[in-house]
């Protein structure tokens, strides 16, 4: 944006200080700066950015359907998908894979059962990142995470605890979810 208000300025000048005034008319003569105002006209964006078309931008939504007794380390399986642009979110096991390297959004929000603990993470690959532990009774805890991403790599949401969690959700309110999307993609 700023080079484009450079450009428009630098042409601007130009044509005041270059231009010819024929019968009331001016007559632009600075060849250099209509050159460079065509291959900006022209430019198509960064060499190192790829651009998916709209069908193929990873995006997914997916809830929890019944509330849950989760293992020490198991991966949470959001299974009620809302939507899931390139299938890239797998239900049957909560992960999702990165089909293009970029920086990806991840958000998730767990609801803990009535006099039960939840400690949850999300996990890269095989590293933990942010946690999030609502507590006992009916809190929900939310965490977003911008991260940069190569094709492949994995996220998802996973116990935290050496015990068991207790992941709630109610029919038809989906408090418990998952949902991620590509930002920007890069080459």
């Amino acid at each position: 944006m700023k080079l484009t208000i450079t450009l428009f300025l630098v042409v601007a000048v130009c044509h005041l200080i270059l231009a010819d005034h024929v019968d009331g008319r001016c007559t632009f003569k600075c060849s250099l700066i209509e050159d460079i105002v065509e291959k900006m006209l022209k430019s198509r964006g960064s060499n190192n950015c790829i651009h998916p078309k709209p069908k193929e931008i990873p995006a997914f939504s997916a809830s929890l359907t019944d509330t849950k007794v989760l293992g020490a380390t198991e991966i949470v399986k959001f299974n009620k998908v809302w939507t899931n642009n390139g299938k890239d979110y797998d239900p049957n096991t909560g992960i999702f894979q990165a089909p293009f390297k970029g920086v990806y959004q991840f958000s998730f929000t767990v609801m803990s059962t009535r006099g039960k603990e939840l400690f949850v993470y999300l996990w890269q690959n095989k590293t933990r990142l942010v946690a999030v532990y609502p507590g006992t009774g009916y809190n929900e805890g939310t965490a977003n995470m911008v991260l940069n991403l190569e094709k492949g790599d994995r996220v998802y949401v996973k116990c935290g605890k050496n015990g068991y969690g207790y992941i709630h959700t109610g029919k038809g309110y989906w408090y418990s979810m998952f949902s991620g999307y590509l930002i920007h993609a890069i080459k």
